[in-house]
């Protein structure tokens, strides 16, 4: 018990202490240029949102803490490096999604700094789970074979083009596909890409043997959550469609779940053969 209660404080100390360096780096942001399409939150014009954003990056970053102890018995090499694996890899998805054109996003120094920003808090993050919550251990070569992940990689990542194509077209959800097309399907191809070496990196170190549960776990959990936490950092800031949120959160996770389902799926008729 003495040592989830440890477990469970270090967890916590790794939230509060990567929400402080955010906030201090959300605070080195100059102001860009103002943007029009989006309203103000209740936070916002309340004057709320520093404290707001404080409890919910603590209960953000601490959820994300947690949730690297279920891969973390599966990385290798110093301690610090382990975290950093981690932080790295939460960072790739959360610039991924961070670069998506979106019509309220008109200024380039955004575009650039938020990427910047929360991905070095990320990295911050993966540095202190790995100083809390890691021990080194001899490093091991990876065990994936490498001529399968480039078919791994796009087949996961056709998936997620084919939802957001679904979100676009049939869902109409908050984007400029229609006044920037060709860059929101650019987008969309890429973002699927990275998102999709991240959940692979993530399947292969979970240490359950059932190939099924591995796809959910990565697809449901380490992907769908982080998803689920990273999108409603919106609602502090503009007075944001939860419709609209709910439904890129479901509709992205579920594609790369099923994509990874059926990865799984088509190795074990390979193997089989």
């Amino acid at each position: 018990m003495c040592g989830y209660i440890k477990t469970f404080a270090k967890v916590i100390l790794t939230g509060v202490l990567t929400t402080v360096f955010r906030v201090m780096g959300q605070l080195l942001i100059p102001a860009g240029t103002p943007q029009t399409v989006l309203q103000p939150s209740i936070f916002s014009t309340n004057g709320t949102l520093p404290i707001v954003f404080t409890v919910y990056g603590i209960f953000t970053y601490s959820i994300l803490s947690a949730m690297y102890l279920l891969i973390r018995d599966n990385l290798s090499g110093h301690k610090l490096g382990k975290g950093l694996k981690y932080g790295i890899a939460c960072g790739i998805m959360w610039i991924s999604y961070l670069l998506e054109p979106l019509p309220h996003v008109i200024s380039l120094l955004d575009k650039v700094a938020y990427p910047i920003a929360d991905s070095a808090a990320l990295i911050v993050m993966g540095l202190l789970l790995g100083l809390f919550l890691s021990k080194s251990t001899p490093s091991k070569a990876c065990d994936r074979k490498s001529s399968r992940m480039p078919f791994d990689v796009l087949l996961i990542s056709a998936f997620f083009v084919v939802g957001r194509f679904i979100q676009y077209g049939y869902f109409k959800i908050y984007s400029s596909f229609e006044t920037e097309m060709v860059q929101t399907l650019l987008w969309a191809v890429l973002a699927g890409i990275a998102i999709s070496f991240v959940v692979l990196w993530f399947d292969r170190l979970l240490p359950t043997q059932n190939k099924w549960e591995k796809a959910l776990l990565t697809g449901l959990v380490l992907f769908g959550v982080d998803l689920l936490l990273f999108n409603f950092f919106v609602p502090l800031v503009f007075t944001a469609d939860i419709p609209d949120l709910i439904i890129r959160t479901v509709v992205d996770t579920i594609a790369i779940t099923v994509g990874l389902l059926v990865e799984q799926m088509l190795k074990s008729q390979k193997q089989s053969k």
